[in-house]
């Protein structure tokens, strides 16, 4: 086996069934689908009665949070190359073969993610060009601006079980994991739009922003004082001090307006979907 597709889920409202199709219509074959149930009110596997497919694999857990479902949906693969994606976003139909060969042909580079379109609803638009290469998409990730995105990276096995696995539990876990796999080997992405990012005002990062602020403040002091970071100390202490200010606001409001202003830009100017 040598991909292993690992997507968690908690009360997925109907977008599941279209991101497991584009899962399930992808070029590349060879591959497993973990499908991790993280304590969902109504049990995954009951609404996906429609979908047959032996390479599905679906898991029943109490609620861990997105880390924690992720670590345990990983933990039963056999692939040496770990795919993600999120319950209502979709992969375009050559993701897993661009990914594959790209890790292939790069031994060095231990995760690499693609270029995003976001979507809402049957409308899809490029917002942001991500960098391609490692120093600059670690430079980035210190100053908080995401430089590759979770929902669509693939990343070495072994490269995950080095670092630990998913240290945060809930949500925010992306960045600590990029940034203690940039202490493994580098970071990259493909120059190709093959992820549809599914821009929602119900997210966690929407409607508990605090918890993903505490999330990243956490992986930005492990590595505060890590050798490896010596040259990019003033940054990750100014990125600490504005975490530390935003987690001490009573309100945060401006992922909120931040997330209202991509939907506007989406939905307004966006292309149709076919």
């Amino acid at each position: 086996m040598t991909v292993s597709i690992v997507l968690a889920c908690r009360d997925n409202t109907g977008s599941l069934e279209d991101t497991i199709k584009s899962i399930l219509t992808q070029s590349y074959t060879d591959f497993e689908l973990i499908i991790v149930d993280d304590g969902s009110k109504i049990p995954v596997e009951s609404t996906l009665k429609r979908v047959n497919d032996p390479r599905i694999k679906i898991y029943r857990i109490d609620g861990q949070g997105l880390g924690g479902a992720l670590n345990f949906g990983i933990s039963k693969s056999q692939g040496k190359y770990i795919v993600r994606i999120d319950d209502d976003d979709l992969m375009a139909k050559i993701r897993i073969e661009k990914q594959v060969d790209f890790l292939d042909r790069n031994e060095d580079v231990v995760c690499v993610g693609t270029q995003l379109w976001f979507k809402s609803d049957n409308k899809y638009r490029a917002l942001r060009k991500f960098p391609l290469t490692h120093e600059e998409i670690v430079r980035d990730l210190i100053k908080l601006r995401f430089s590759i995105a979770h929902c669509s990276v693939m990343f070495r096995r072994s490269s995950f079980d080095q670092i630990g696995g998913y240290r945060v539990k809930g949500g925010g876990q992306d960045l600590d994991l990029f940034l203690q796999f940039s202490k493994v080997g580098k970071l990259a992405n493909l120059d190709e739009f093959l992820t549809y990012y599914n821009l929602s005002l119900g997210g966690l990062s929407v409607r508990a922003p605090k918890n993903k602020y505490r999330a990243y403040l956490f992986a930005l002091e492990s590595v505060s004082l890590d050798a490896d970071f010596k040259d990019k100390y003033p940054n990750i202490y100014q990125s600490i001090r504005l975490l530390k200010y935003k987690v001490s606001r009573k309100h945060n409001y401006t992922f909120f307006l931040k997330r209202v202003v991509l939907l506007l830009q989406v939905n307004f100017l966006g292309k149709n979907m076919i």
